[in-house]
């Protein structure tokens, strides 16, 4: 609501006259209109376009919610600044177990699947049920032949993801030597350079798993019958506790036959189908505040109670309240000078998060969703596609690399001259937010994380051993 909404023309035919009406008494003539909505609510979006052969008429509904999320809100200076506070506040007291704590779904997010939770109308997108109800829903319809287009993606990306995972183990461990002043000889601290060079293939990485998932998701919706499309276009625009609520029993057949392992990827998979289907570009581009500061513990902070548990709402306004410890000195957690440090990290990061016009990350995250999109129309230029989504992907990767290099400097910097006091009520936080009770009684405690994570899922000391075992790299010129 009170913010544009971007629409986009996707008809085929060369059409020559475009008329939308917006279902709250606005129209426009323009192809590729955007629209204020002034009040939350559902609107019946129509597009009518014609051109010499004919005339042809779409509708789609649209749920404007009273607080949406959208990329505006996403970088706006409060909400980045919480974040790097609350990433800060994960570094600070955790650990690198802690730090290793990652979702998934935070790789290769170019389906809308984030702006589809954020923006649920019966506010249950981080409920760690709902994942589970959007990829019930489409496994249900998928027929046999496109389930195994899913089983066979999830095993041949297993590799790739892992990777992904434990590639990103040097850096967090480089900056945690970093904040520690565990620095090699020779070095004044971390390299600029090295940081981006290490972030770059980590985004390569990303950017083919991008690839490879929008192929496929391209071609289960070019082999769905219309009953398959009606039945997700009867889910579209709607939330939650309106979607069909199909449990594990209706679909057990399918889901026991999935290889070893590949569960969790095909229900990814599934998910990112229907955000896919029932979205836009705006949803692909769109992100969350802590999509970027990946590295420091905030996910476990914020994620760990909740794995496992089903029917866990995971609050949406942990990050904004506890990063005031960091940010707003009037907390009496830091100092104004230590605040203020943490502050400089906003408009330090801007020109790489969106501002400068020559290259930032929603530039270059609008280019490569762009180009993922275009394969729901055509895969003739995959290979082109493929090349473009890889360059595109290793600038992210740099401009997210010099980003974080800020970070864990400034991070370093205010951990070194927190007081014994500052840190133990710094701890003292992050026990409040990491003990509880489950509403079935039981009580938890994830004050400190004991083991390493790939991704949520506990591994072992030895299987990080070789990513972590000399860092040193990273604090000198490649």
């Amino acid at each position: 609501m009170n913010q544009p909404v971007q629409f986009n023309d996707r008809s085929t035919g060369q059409p020559t006259a475009w008329q939308w009406a917006f279902g709250d008494g606005g129209t426009s003539a323009t192809q590729n209109p955007s629209h204020v909505f002034l009040t939350a609510g559902s609107y019946d979006v129509t597009l009518k376009v014609s051109n010499a052969s004919g005339t042809s008429i779409a509708s789609q509904t649209v749920i404007v919610s009273q607080n949406a999320y959208t990329l505006a809100v996403t970088l706006s200076d409060q909400a980045q600044l919480t974040t790097l506070a609350f990433d800060g506040l994960g570094m600070m007291t955790g650990n690198l177990d802690a730090q290793s704590f990652f979702p998934p779904g935070k790789v290769a997010d170019y389906a809308g699947f984030q702006f589809l939770r954020d923006n649920d109308p019966d506010n249950m997108g981080h409920n760690t049920d709902f994942l589970t109800r959007v990829a019930n829903n489409v496994i249900y319809i998928l027929n046999y032949s496109q389930l195994q287009k899913l089983v066979s993606l999830a095993v041949a990306q297993q590799s790739q993801v892992n990777q992904y995972g434990y590639q990103r183990y040097p850096l967090m461990m480089a900056f945690r030597r970093q904040l520690t002043g565990n620095i090699p000889v020779g070095s004044t601290g971390l390299n600029l350079d090295a940081v981006k060079k290490a972030s770059h293939a980590l985004y390569l990485i990303d950017g083919q798993i991008s690839f490879d998932r929008a192929m496929l998701y391209a071609s289960i919706y070019n082999s769905m019958d219309s009953t398959q499309k009606a039945y997700l276009d009867a889910m579209k625009g709607k939330g939650f506790n309106s979607w069909p609520n199909i449990t594990y029993g209706q679909i057990a057949a399918k889901m026991k036959a999935l290889p070893q392992g590949s569960a969790v990827a095909v229900m990814t998979y599934a998910s990112d189908i229907f955000s896919w289907y029932a979205g836009s570009l705006t949803a692909d581009v769109y992100f969350c505040p802590e999509r970027h500061g990946t590295y420091y513990g905030s996910f476990y902070l914020k994620d760990a109670p909740a794995v496992g548990v089903a029917g866990y709402s995971i609050s949406e306004q942990l990050t904004a309240t506890a990063g005031g410890a960091l940010s707003n000195s009037a907390e009496g957690y830091v100092t104004p000078s230590q605040a203020a440090l943490v502050a400089g990290l906003v408009n330090t990061q801007r020109a790489n998060l969106y501002a400068s016009p020559t290259s930032n990350i929603v530039q270059t995250r609008t280019q490569i969703a762009t180009l993922l999109r275009s394969l729901l129309t055509s895969t003739a230029s995959a290979a082109n596609v493929k090349a473009q989504v890889l360059s595109l992907s290793g600038t992210y990767g740099d401009l997210d690399g010099a980003n974080n290099y800020a970070y864990a400097t400034v991070f370093a910097q205010v951990y070194q001259s927190l007081t014994t006091a500052q840190l133990n009520q710094l701890a003292a936080l992050r026990k409040s937010i990491l003990t509880g009770t489950y509403a079935d009684g039981t009580p938890f405690d994830f004050t400190v994380a004991t083991v390493p994570y790939l991704y949520s899922d506990a591994i072992t000391d030895s299987q990080i051993a070789p990513y972590i075992g000399n860092t040193d790299y990273l604090f000198f010129e490649p």
